[in-house]
């Protein structure tokens, strides 16, 4: 095995090093007149003001919670976009969500076997995908026949 050694693979890689942190520090300026202008948001504002702070637990705690909001939202988009793809939209679903798992409340027709494999591939698939970041979702299928109430705290997704 040979390591590619021109001059011009190092200057590729110089090249993306620098413009990465070109780009970083674009974006850090950005915020900082944000900052000092009051114009930036809620979430940004809390971010650099548990950043200034220097505690390390504190801006532990807002990462975990910024990292949480990104992989549950992408969690359950890949799920809903799994679903539709076995075409089960006449699912009753409720969702309870928490810092790392989501749990699925779904009512289906009674026997529907199709709309169980449906909600059992689904989690699968995006376990698959989100468990490397500790992130899964936890499904409980109910059928109309069992006459069981949505538990108080799930959130009802569709009727």
């Amino acid at each position: 095995m040979t390591l590619n050694t021109s001059p011009y693979s190092k200057e590729l890689g110089k090249n993306k090093v620098e413009n990465c942190f070109e780009e970083l520090v674009a974006s850090l300026r950005a915020d900082q007149l944000m900052m000092e202008t009051n114009t930036a948001t809620k979430e940004k504002k809390a971010f650099y003001e548990t950043m200034m702070k220097g505690s390390i637990t504190d801006w532990s705690s807002e990462a975990r919670k910024m990292s949480t909001k990104h992989f549950i939202t992408l969690l359950l988009n890949d799920y809903f976009l799994a679903l539709n793809e076995y075409n089960k939209d006449s699912i009753k679903i409720a969702l309870d969500l928490s810092d790392a798992k989501v749990l699925v409340w779904a009512e289906i027709k009674n026997n529907d076997e199709s709309a169980e494999d449906a909600l059992l591939l689904s989690e699968a698939k995006v376990n698959a995908k989100y468990a490397q970041y500790g992130f899964h979702i936890t499904s409980t299928i109910v059928e109309k026949s069992d006459c069981l109430s949505v538990p108080n705290h799930y959130m009802i997704v569709n009727d």
